[in-house]
């Protein structure tokens, strides 16, 4: 007998007995009514769709009957036990229809790809219970703003041209867009981070998941909060720590996206500036009372319409500046443009520089005035949290941000030397 055929038929049973022991168990555990089939029935249903692929050798229409009879049993099979329950799901008819094609699959090619299908399947017939306390979760304006940011990458970017369209050349739809889909990208994920994880279990988590979104935001909302927890004075500037230690990595991710030859001198002085302000945040948690105090630090969704068309408007208005700026007034207008832009966000002009350096603009001021602009926004954020919070809070915040930012400074200044 064929050692191949043995194998095969063997596997077969196998994977469709482990997709009907889960089935099986999913139904014990949650306590419901038995469904049509389980462990044996898979493994029949597996080795039925080798057999039937491997008979098809031999009668050319075989493997189709056999697909219109199982397809036929699974349909009846889910119409009897719709009958005898009131809420009944497809699940696991779809599950043994896969087990089916998983065991016709050893048939046709390698043995790794129905397991690996078989891995996948198991995966996703597992994860119930997390997706349902996802679906509570996540809202409508979630999944419209998911939806929104789909439209906004694979429809609209690509119809969108990639050349000046303004007789000054400083407007391109393009590149304008591509800056938006970054940024709105990565906040993005950070608000959905947030939403399955919670910034309510401590004021960590809300520092550095919050730091992903809006680093501001999380100063702004910890300072405040400083005035009703006063005797957690180190907690809370940990958490802003925490936030704003994502501005840098966020600042390198955004360079390289748009931009990777800028971002090579900057790798460095990000290393070096992230380690320094890591060790103050870890003396800082050690000296700390340890206390976890929830922080609910509310943010918006980043991808609302509105919020996408301003921040294009900010974008290319501050690509506009700089260019106009270099052009007529030379580096330090550039340099203007980025401390006054810097004061706002840095992301406008991290990512208008890295777009315009790859365009005429000298990639030594691009390099100064990112810095600039980084240093300049670290400021704006040391002068919110004076003015929301109290003074001990800020000379722990100003503190981080003397080490932190202070060693990016220094040892960026060293490498563009």
């Amino acid at each position: 007998m064929d050692s191949l055929f043995i194998q095969h038929t063997i596997l077969s049973l196998v994977l469709g007995f482990i997709i009907g022991l889960q089935r099986e168990m999913h139904t014990i555990y949650s306590h419901k009514h038995k469904d049509f089939g389980g462990a044996r029935t898979f493994s029949m249903i597996s080795l039925f769709g080798y057999l039937s692929s491997w008979f098809s050798a031999y009668f050319s229409y075989f493997f189709l009957v056999a697909w219109g009879v199982i397809g036929l049993l699974l349909i009846a099979a889910y119409v009897v036990n719709s009958i005898a329950v009131n809420e009944k799901g497809a699940t696991t008819e779809f599950s043994a229809l896969i087990a089916f094609v998983i065991g016709a699959m050893l048939h046709f090619t390698q043995p790794l790809f129905p397991v690996f299908i078989t891995i996948i399947v198991l995966f996703i017939l597992n994860i119930k219970e997390e997706i349902e306390e996802y679906e509570q979760t996540i809202t409508k304006r979630d999944l419209s703003a998911a939806i929104l940011f789909m439209l906004m990458t694979f429809v609209i970017l690509p119809i969108l041209p990639d050349h000046p369209i303004d007789p000054f050349g400083l407007i391109n739809l393009y590149r304008i867009w591509i800056m938006v889909v970054l940024v709105a990208g990565i906040s993005f994920a950070g608000y959905i981070a947030i939403r399955f994880l919670g910034s309510t279990h401590g004021i960590g988590a809300a520092g550095l998941l919050g730091g992903l979104v809006s680093s501001t935001a999380v100063a702004m909302s910890m300072a405040r909060r400083v005035h009703e927890n006063g005797f957690l004075v180190k907690n809370l500037a940990i958490g802003i720590a925490l936030a704003s230690s994502m501005m840098l990595i966020r600042a390198g991710i955004e360079m390289w996206v748009i931009n990777p030859s800028l971002t090579y001198p900057f790798i460095l002085p990000i290393a070096i500036g992230s380690l320094v302000g890591y060790g103050y945040i870890a003396y800082l948690y050690f000296t700390s009372k340890r206390e976890n105090i929830p922080q609910n630090v509310e943010f918006k969704n980043p991808f609302d319409l509105k919020e996408a068309l301003l921040m294009g408007i900010v974008f290319g208005a501050t690509i506009a500046l700089t260019k106009l700026a270099n052009q007529y007034i030379g580096n330090t207008g550039v340099y203007a443009i980025a401390s006054l832009s810097g004061l706002a966000d840095v992301d406008a002009i991290i990512l208008s520089l890295s777009s315009l350096a790859k365009n005429g603009l000298n990639p030594s001021t691009a390099h100064y005035a990112i810095l600039i602009a980084i240093v300049t926004n670290t400021l704006a954020k040391s002068a919110l949290v004076l003015f929301l919070g109290k003074l001990p809070l800020f000379r722990f915040v100003l503190t981080y941000y003397f080490l932190s930012i202070g060693a990016f400074a220094i040892s960026a200044l060293i490498v563009l030397a």
